[in-house]
Formats: structure tokens, sequence, C-alpha cells
């Protein structure tokens, strides 16, 4: 199924633009990789993918050595790839980008930043593709404003920053949605789609899921069209999955059964289900109301995204295939955001477990974006603006696109570098969120070197300071040399400071009261008047 273009460049001026997409997003990404604290996930994904790194660059070695027995032995497959499945429970595609990152540039790059450009890395081709979907079944402006809109969420600019799996998955699962779709009209983008559906598969379980909503719109719509993808979606994609995992290469059955079992139960088993702060309450992700992921999605969206993607279904677009776009883009956020619904589904962590569903909601927003664009011009057209004052359809797309972006830009500048701490004026910005008892924090990022340096230079020689539950963080900047090696981390009494990161769920009744303000900070590092994370004196 061939997307046509209707008012665009040259295909090479159209590739130029995609590639200098690329590269600015790129660019603006890793200049600012450091400028996030290290989270929760991060440290041991770190040493799984140096892991990972170092199985692989052994592997050549040992085949031109005739010792290939030796890296495909189960112990040593074992060690390197499963190392330690509580702390890192996914698979390893994403790891594995990151480990060969981190092999080929470091030390030319610190480790951190070349941990990080993986994400980076991802979140450069989500724009890309965003960029390049769109303007093939609208036109270049639209492609345009959605690649932008997509960098200006706040969540997934900041998720872009963070090497864990989030990120990647929200990219592959924008990228196989594109795969079937093309792949309904030539087979070599099927093939496409196995593939992409592989190292999703290889990415996190959740991708398991993601052929459900394509098969469903395609048998309404296309179903005498999909066998290509049925038959890559069986025949390619399990290869791939297993290629990138060598931990399946033995016992593969029992292994696949393994990693089923433990993406089904995760939502019922105590150690992965986490509390999540909701309305100044305490809950376990089934015990939210079932309107939770479509409410915590609305309020850390920009509303000029929201508003224009209300508008794509309502003012469908004339043409068929673009209306079938927006059918198609609508089902994938709906089922995303369903999955939230379902039985032993987790939701803490804010948007995170939702955020392969924002690129969607972005494409919508563009489609807004396109109607909008059409209605403008056709009322200038009607008042002969084009004639009087030279308002054309393309300075129409541009007045827009700057004036819907704005907003947006400046929700990301100004909570710069706590976008995960972001919520919008639905419920009064982060101010509002603090107040009707939203969960401010919860990944540790906002603990980062201007915090650690702060207090470095503030507390005292052989100062012991309590962390609370993120202790084990603040000792991981110690080992790392960032934090100095006189102070002491403890998780209970007796102590001279305590540093605690707002995360409500997480906080003792004490620390609660102490934070909300009944204590004064000796430092505290936040998104306007709200702490994210503040170092007390407890010997006052």
């Amino acid at each position: 199924m061939p997307m046509e273009e209707q008012s665009s460049p040259s295909s090479i001026k159209r590739w130029c633009l995609a590639l200098a997409l690329f590269i600015a997003t790129l660019l603006i990404v890793g200049a600012t990789l450091r400028d996030y604290g290290v989270s929760w996930d991060e440290p041991p994904y770190y040493h799984a993918s140096d892991l990972h790194a170092q199985w692989l660059a052994q592997l050549p070695g040992n085949l031109l050595a005739g010792k290939l027995k030796e890296s495909i032995d189960d112990k040593n497959v074992v060690a390197a790839w499963h190392w330690n499945p509580y702390h890192v429970p996914h698979p390893p595609f994403s790891r594995i980008v990151s480990g060969l990152l981190k092999h080929w540039l470091h030390p030319t790059l610190d480790k951190v930043t070349a941990y990080r450009l993986a994400p980076a890395l991802f979140f450069a081709v989500l724009v890309t593709v965003m960029f390049l979907w769109m303007s093939a079944v609208f036109d270049v402006s639209t492609g345009l404003f959605s690649a932008l809109a997509l960098i200006l969420v706040p969540n997934l600019f900041g998720y872009a920053h963070l090497a864990v799996t989030d990120m990647p998955l929200a990219m592959l699962w924008f990228l196989v949605a594109l795969c079937f779709y093309k792949g309904l009209g030539d087979w070599r983008w099927s093939v496409c789609f196995g593939v992409a559906w592989g190292l999703a598969l290889a990415t996190k379980f959740p991708a398991l899921l993601i052929p459900v909503p394509l098969i469903l719109w395609t048998h309404v719509f296309h179903r005498h069209r999909y066998s290509n993808n049925v038959f890559c979606m069986l025949f390619i994609a399990p290869i791939v999955m297993i290629a990138v995992q060598p931990y399946l290469w033995h016992q593969t059955g029992v292994r696949l059964v393994e990693f089923l079992y433990e993406g089904f139960s995760r939502g019922y088993r105590p150690e992965t289900s986490f509390t999540v702060f909701y309305d100044g309450q305490y809950f376990l992700s089934h015990q939210l109301p079932r309107y939770y992921p479509f409410l915590v999605v609305a309020i850390t969206t920009p509303l000029p995204h929201l508003l224009l993607a209300a508008i794509a279904p309502i003012r469908l677009p004339g043409h068929r295939e673009q209306r079938n776009a927006v059918g198609f883009f609508a089902l994938n956020a709906l089922f995303v955001l369903s999955l939230g619904l379902m039985p032993g589904a987790v939701l803490h962590d804010g948007v995170r477990q939702l955020l392969s569903a924002l690129p969607f909601l972005v494409a919508l927003s563009g489609v807004g974006f396109f109607v909008s664009v059409q209605q403008v011009s056709s009322v200038c057209k009607r008042l002969k603006l084009e004639t009087r004052m030279r308002v054309t359809r393309p300075s129409v797309a541009g007045i827009l696109l700057a004036v819907l972006c704005l907003s947006p830009g400046l929700d990301v500048l100004l909570t710069h570098p706590y976008q995960l701490s972001y919520y919008n004026s639905l419920v009064g910005g982060v101010r509002g969120a603090y107040r009707r008892g939203l969960e401010m924090s919860y990944f540790m990022e906002a603990i980062n070197e201007d915090f650690l340096r702060q207090m470095n230079e503030t507390l005292p020689k052989n100062a012991v300071v309590y962390g609370s539950f993120a202790t084990f963080m603040f000792e991981y900047y110690q080992r790392e040399q960032i934090l100095r090696d006189d102070l002491r981390f403890v998780e209970k009494g007796p102590f001279d400071f305590m540093a605690l990161l707002n995360r409500r769920s997480q906080l003792q009744p004490k620390e609660l009261v102490m934070m909300n303000g009944s204590s004064q900070p000796i430092f505290w590092a936040g998104v306007g008047p709200v702490p994210l994370v503040s170092v007390f004196d407890a010997r006052k």
C-alpha cells in the first residue's frame, strides 16, 4: 500500500531534511546527556551492557582460534547475558547498542555519555521516521511539525537521555507499525516488519503485543493484503529475536516460557509491583482507577498536542489514505493505553510504562495540524488574503507551526533537566500537580551532577548522610568518584544529614512531612517552587 506525497519537494530534498532532523536531534540530545542524573535502573544496565559487549568482542577471536565452544558454552552465555535477572529483567537489544557504543567511544567520551548515546540514537531514528511517514501520507510541513512536536514532548525528550528500555521500545513500536503499514503493498517492507518486530521482542516484553492492533485494523480495512506481513511475523521475527539473545540459544523452549512467565507475572509479584502515589493516596497498579492510564498521558502531554490530536478524528482529511492513517494511529495509541487496564499491568513511574503511546498521539496531533492548515488556508482564500496580503498555504503552515510549537518548546526548556516531572495546565502545571497529590519524581534522574556538586561543596568532612531508598545511588556516585569518599551514606540512624528524593510513594511519614515544608532544607533542586531532591540538617 504505497503512500503518495501530496505537495512536497523532490525526494532528494525530503531525504536531506530527514537527515538534518536526525543529526539535529542527535546533537541536541547528545549535548545534554550529562545534565540528567543516573536513573534507578541504569547502574545494573551499564554493567550488563559491558558484559554483552565483552562477549561480542571475544566472539570473533574465539571463532578464528577454533574456540567457538568457549563463547557459546551455556555457563559463559548465562554469565554474559543473564547476569542479574531481577535488576536486568528485559531482553538485551538496547543494552547491546549501549555496550557497543561505550566499547567503541570510551574513553574518548565519558562512560555515561557513551552508554546514553544509544537512547539518543533511538530517539533520533524515531523523529526521522515520524517525519518521513507523516510527510509521505500528508505533506512536508505536516511531517516537519510532527517531528518537532515529538521532540517537544517533555517525557519523550527526557527518556531520550536515559539508557533504559523505554525509549528503544517506543521507537521500535512506531517503526514496526510503519513497516507493517507499508508491507501491505510491498513484500520488502514485510521483511522489514519481521526484522523490526524481532528486534522489539529482543528489547522488552510488551513488544509481544505489537501485532494485535496492526492485525485488527488491517483485517477490517485490508483483510486480503496482509499475508506477507503474517508470514514474516511468524518466520522472520522469531529468528531475529533468538539470534539477538544468546541466552535463548540453549534450552530455547524452556527459556521462551521463562520469558513469557516473567512478563505476564510481573504485576502479580510483590518484588516487581511498586506503589503508585496518586491523588494523595497509595495504590498498587491493580488498585488504580480504570481511567488512570488515559489521565496520566493527558496531564503529562503538552496541551497543543492534545488539542490537535482531538481535531484529527473530528475533522477527518478527505483523502482515503489519510483517513486510514488516522484510524491506524488512533487504534495503536488506544491499544497501548488499554494495556494499562489488563490484569497484571504495572503502572508505576508516571507515564513511563505508556511511553509507546506517545508517538502515535503525536502523529494524531500532526493530522490535527494538517487539518488546521487546510481550514485556515481555506478561510484566507475566501477572504482573498492570498492576493491582498500574499498569505499562502506554506506561510499559514509556517505561522501555525511556530505558534503551536512555542508553548511545548517553553515546557521542555523551563523544566530542563527535570522533564520527567512535567505536568501540563490541566492540573495546574507542576505546582498544581504537587498540590493535587501526584508523584513528582521517581527515577532518580533529579540527583544530577549539579546537585552532587552542591553536596560535595556544602556537607562537612566525614558527614553521615541518610539517603532513604536512594542510598544505593549515592553509594554508586561514590564508587564513580563523583561524590567525596569521606561521606558515609546509611539507610538508618544515627546520621547528620538527610538527602531525600521526593518520590512520595517511597518516603516514610516523617520524611514526607519534612519534604512538605515542616523543615527548611540546606539546599534543594526542583522545578519552580516544587522540590525534587533536598538535603536537610538532621542535627537540628
